[in-house]
This record gives C-alpha cells, sequence and structure tokens, in this order.
C-alpha cells in the first residue's frame, strides 16, 4: 500500500513538472527580448520568417546601439591612432572601445540584413509572410508569358 501511495505521488508530481516546463517554454518563445539578443541574424536565415518580426527584431536591437560604421567609412582611415597607444592602453580598453569592438562584430551580418531587406521586400505578404521559392518562379513565369 505504501509503495502505491509514492508511485501515485511521483507520478503526479511528474505530470505537475512536464505540465509546468512547457507552460514555461511557450511563454518564453512568445515574448522574447529583441533588445538583448540579436535574433534577427537568425531570423533572416529562416525562408519561413515573418518580414516585419524580422525588421522589428533588428529596429529592437539596434534602438538603443550605434549601428557599425559601413565599409565605405571605414576604408581609407588609418590606424597610426591604434599604433601611438601605450603598451597598458592596448590591454586595458575604454568602455567606448569595448563597445566598438562589440558592435563591429555585427557589421557583416548588419549588410547581409539590409541585402536579405531588399532582396525580399517585392515578395513580402500583407500578413508578413515571405513567398518560396516555387511561388516566385510561378510569378516570374507568368511575367515571362504576359511579354
Amino acid at each position: 500500500m505504501r509503495t502505491t501511495f509514492s508511485f501515485k505521488t511521483s507520478i503526479i508530481t511528474f505530470m505537475i513538472l512536464v505540465n509546468y516546463t512547457l507552460l514555461f517554454s511557450q511563454n518564453n518563445k512568445k515574448s522574447l527580448n529583441y533588445t538583448k539578443h540579436p535574433y534577427w541574424i537568425e531570423m533572416i536565415k529562416d525562408p519561413k520568417a515573418n518580414y516585419f518580426e524580422t525588421v522589428k527584431a533588428y529596429d529592437l536591437f539596434w534602438a538603443k546601439r550605434k549601428q557599425p560604421k559601413e565599409e565605405d567609412e571605414i576604408i581609407g582611415q588609418s590606424k597610426t591612432a591604434e599604433s601611438k597607444k601605450t603598451f597598458l592602453a592596448k590591454w586595458f580598453k575604454s568602455k567606448e572601445e569595448r563597445e566598438e569592438e562589440e558592435i563591429r562584430k555585427y557589421a557583416l551580418d548588419v549588410k547581409k540584413y539590409k541585402h536579405w531587406k531588399l532582396k525580399v521586400k517585392p515578395y513580402v505578404q500583407e500578413d508578413g509572410s515571405i513567398l518560396d521559392a516555387e511561388q516566385k518562379l510561378n510569378i516570374w513565369e507568368e511575367q515571362k508569358l504576359q511579354k
């Protein structure tokens, strides 16, 4: 009798934990914090991503950050200021330098995002879904037949 009671309580406890875990994980998926993590990087790689949600994720991520410099802004700049730093200054970077370094690692991803945005813009539906490759091909073939 005692083993049946402990078996039943362990099953009930297990079911409660599973339900709690499922409930918690569903809430986390709905409330992604776009300001803390660059979810937009994964979203532009997903062909089924919602266009408006991806743009929102990008805009919120960069809302309180400086965007990385474009290649045109970087070309022609010399590194003389970096070479004039003392040994300790090279090792112990200022807060601004650390932030700039953090931002610089997203430069290529920002460029990819801007290219993705231009590429998919004509194929965005009213609900934010993006046409897949087959649908794009059908549109191209229809336009080709009309000419």
